[in-house]
C-alpha cells in the first residue's frame, strides 16, 4: 500500500511539472524518448542478430574453408584436362612420331617448333602454370612456358621412375630444392598401338595456384598447407613457420581453435579424394571476426549521431512549432501598445497554410483594415502632394536644354566665338545620343561621329597636348556597335593618359577584321596602369570622377547583346602605355 501511494504521488508530480513546461519542450522530449526507444531496440536486435551470425559462422567453417580445396582441386582437374588433351592431340601424335623417328634434320626440327607452339599455347591457358616439358623417347627435353629452367637430372629420372609405376595415369610430384613448383608428369602414348611416344611434365607455381584461388574468395583469406600423398610437402605458406602448426594439422581431423605461437586460429584438416593430398588450412580467428566488430563499431557510431541528430531536429521541430505562436502572440502585445505597423519580421508567417498561419493571416487582414481606415486620409493627401511634384517636374524635358545650347550655339557663331561655336555643338551631339531612347546598338560610322564630337571638345581643351588619330576602316563602318561604347575608352585613355602625362598624349583607334569577329583597338602613350589598379578597374573597384560608362560595364554590355564570346580585354604596362581591345560580331544589317 505504501508503494502504492509512493508511485501514485510521484506520478501526480510528474503530470503537474509536465503541464507547467513550454509546449516547444514537451515536444522536444516525446521526440527524444521515441528516437530513444526505437535506437535502444534497434541495437539490441543487431546484437542479437549479431550472436547468432557468430554462431552460424564458427559452426560452417569447415565448409566456408573447403572452398579453398575445391577450387584447387578444380585447377588440378583443368591442368589433368590439359596434359590429356595434348597426348590425345593428333598433332601431337603426328609431330612426336615425326620427332622420334625421322633421321632428317630439316623434318625433325620442323616438327619440333610445330610441338613446342602447341605446347606454349597450353602453357598460356593458365597464369600458375610456369612451364611445359615434353621428354621424348631419346631422352631429349623441350620446355616451353615463363620458366624455362631445365629440370634437374635427378628430378627428371624421378619423374620417369614415378610416371612408369603409374601406367599412364597423371603423377604429381612436390617441389624439389628451393622452388615452389610442384610437377604434373604422365606418358604419351601411341593411339594405333599404345607404344610410349614420350613424357608430358607441366611444372606448376603454388604461390601463383594459392593466390589464384584465394582472389575467388577474398574474404576468408586463410594461411595453407598442400601436403602429397605420402605426405611430402606440396606448398607451404610463407606465413607459416611452426612446426607445431604442421603437426597440429596432421592430427586433427576437426574444426577447432588453436592457439599457435600467441595467435588464436581456427584450424581445419582436409583429405582430398581426387589427389590423396591433405590440405590444412590456419584461418586467422581474428581476421574471421573482424569485420563484425567493424560493424558493430560503425553501427554504435550511427547510433550515437541519430541520437544527436535527433536532439537538434526535436529541437528545430519544437522550434518550428511554437515560434509562430511566439510571433503571433508578439504581434498581438505591439497591437495592444497602440502600434499597428506590420513589419518584415511581423510578416514571417505569410507563407503558413497551417492553423497558426490562417490565424496569422485573419490577424493582419484586420490591422491592414485599422491602417486603412487611420491612414486614409493622411494617405490621399500624400497621393496629392506627389501627383503636383510629378506635374511639376514634367514641365521641364531636354528639350529645353537642346534650345539653350541650339541659342548658345547661335550667339557664338555670330560673335565668331567659334571655339564656343564647335564646343556647344559637340556637347549638344552628345547630350542628344546620350538621352535618346532609340536602338543601343548603331553603326560604327554614327559611333565614330560621336568620338570625334567628343575629341573635337577635348581638342580645343588640351590643344596640341592631344594627339588623337581615327584609323578605322571605311569598309567596317557600315557593321553594327553598341551605342556609347568607344567613347568612354578614349575619356579613360584622356584621363589616366593624357591628365597624368607632360608631354603629347597620342590616342589611336583602330580596326582588324577576323574570320566572324572585329577588333577595334583603342590604344594610348600615357603612363600606364599597374596590375593592381587594373584589376581594379576591370572589377569596376576603383574610385573615378568619370561621367562614362565603366569597363566592367561596358563589357557586361557587349556580353549580354552579342554572347560571352566577345567583350574587352585591357592590357596595361607602367610608363609605356594602355591598349583596350573590344571585340564584336562581323556582320552589318
Amino acid at each position: 500500500m505504501v508503494i502504492y501511494n509512493y508511485l501514485k504521488r510521484a506520478k501526480d508530480h510528474v503530470k503537474s511539472r509536465y503541464k507547467i513546461i513550454t509546449i516547444k519542450r514537451k515536444v522536444f522530449i516525446i521526440l527524444t524518448t521515441l528516437v530513444l526507444i526505437i535506437s535502444l531496440l534497434s541495437f539490441l536486435l543487431l546484437q542479437v542478430t549479431f550472436k547468432v551470425y557468430d554462431s552460424q559462422l564458427i559452426n560452417n567453417s569447415s565448409e566456408i574453408l573447403n572452398i579453398y580445396s575445391t577450387n584447387i582441386e578444380n585447377e588440378l582437374r583443368k591442368v589433368e584436362n590439359l596434359s590429356f588433351d595434348v597426348l590425345a592431340s593428333n598433332q601431337t601424335q603426328e609431330y612426336l612420331n615425326t620427332i622420334n623417328s625421322t633421321d632428317s634434320s630439316y623434318e625433325r626440327y620442323d616438327a619440333i617448333v610445330r610441338m613446342e607452339g602447341i605446347l606454349r599455347n597450353e602453357a598460356q591457358t593458365e597464369r600458375y602454370i610456369s612451364s611445359i616439358s615434353l621428354v621424348d623417347i631419346n631422352g631429349n627435353m623441350y620446355t616451353v612456358g615463363n620458366s624455362t629452367t631445365t629440370i634437374e637430372t635427378d628430378v627428371q629420372k624421378e619423374v620417369m621412375k614415378r610416371v612408369d609405376r603409374k601406367s599412364g595415369g597423371i603423377v604429381w610430384m612436390e617441389p624439389q630444392g628451393e622452388t615452389k613448383n610442384f610437377i604434373s608428369a604422365r606418358k604419351i602414348r601411341s593411339i594405333k598401338n599404345l607404344e610410349v611416344m614420350g613424357t608430358l611434365i607441366i611444372r606448376i607455381d603454388g604461390d601463383s595456384l594459392v593466390n589464384w584461388v584465394s582472389s575467388m574468395s577474398p574474404q576468408y583469406k586463410a594461411n595453407l598447407i598442400i601436403l602429397s600423398e605420402n605426405k611430402k610437402m606440396i606448398y607451404k605458406d610463407r606465413k607459416i613457420t611452426s612446426e607445431k602448426a604442421i603437426g597440429l594439422g596432421l592430427n586433427t581431423v576437426s574444426s577447432k581453435i588453436y592457439n599457435i605461437d600467441g595467435k588464436k586460429f581456427l584450424l581445419n584438416h582436409e583429405v582430398s579424394d581426387y589427389s590423396n593430398w591433405t590440405y590444412i588450412y590456419f584461418l586467422s580467428y581474428e581476421n574471421i571476426f573482424k569485420n563484425i566488430r567493424i560493424m558493430r563499431t560503425v553501427m554504435v557510431g550511427c547510433f550515437l549521431i541519430i541520437l544527436v541528430l535527433a536532439i537538434f531536429m526535436g529541437l528545430g521541430f519544437a522550434k518550428s512549432i511554437t515560434k509562430p505562436i511566439i510571433i503571433l502572440s508578439k504581434k498581438m502585445k505591439k497591437v495592444e501598445n497602440g502600434n499597428f505597423e506590420i513589419s518584415s519580421i511581423d510578416k514571417i508567417l505569410d507563407d503558413k497554410c497551417d492553423e497558426v498561419g490562417q490565424l496569422n493571416n485573419d490577424f493582419i487582414v484586420m490591422i491592414n483594415k485599422i491602417n486603412d481606415l487611420i491612414k486614409e486620409n493622411y494617405v490621399k493627401q500624400i497621393l496629392i502632394k506627389e501627383t503636383e511634384l510629378k506635374a511639376l517636374q514634367s514641365q521641364i524635358n531636354p528639350h529645353f536644354l537642346y534650345n539653350t545650347l541650339d541659342s548658345i550655339n547661335w550667339i557664338a557663331k555670330a560673335n565668331n566665338q567659334d571655339k564656343i561655336f564647335l564646343m556647344v555643338k559637340s556637347l549638344a551631339n552628345l547630350l542628344r545620343t546620350s538621352i535618346s531612347n532609340k536602338d543601343n546598338i548603331i553603326k560604327i560610322d554614327d559611333e565614330m561621329k560621336l568620338l570625334n564630337d567628343y575629341i573635337t571638345i577635348q581638342k580645343i581643351r588640351y590643344e596640341e597636348r592631344l594627339d588623337f588619330s581615327d584609323l578605322v576602316e571605311e569598309d567596317i563602318k557600315n557593321c553594327y556597335i553598341l551605342k556609347m561604347t568607344l567613347q568612354p575608352l578614349v575619356e579613360n585613355s584622356i584621363k589616366y593618359g593624357l591628365e597624368r602625362l607632360t608631354g603629347v598624349c597620342k590616342i589611336t583607334v583602330k580596326s582588324q577584321k577576323q574570320k566572324d569577329f572585329l577588333e577595334i583597338i583603342v590604344s594610348d602613350n600615357g603612363i600606364g596602369m599597374s596590375k593592381e589598379f587594373l584589376n581594379k578597374l576591370k572589377l569596376g573597384e576603383n574610385e573615378t570622377n568619370s561621367t562614362g560608362i565603366g569597363i566592367k560595364n561596358i563589357n557586361e554590355r557587349i556580353k549580354l547583346f552579342f554572347g560571352q564570346e566577345y567583350g574587352l580585354s585591357v592590357k596595361s604596362e607602367l610608363n609605356v602605355g594602355t591598349t583596350v581591345i573590344l571585340r564584336i560580331p562581323y556582320e552589318s544589317r
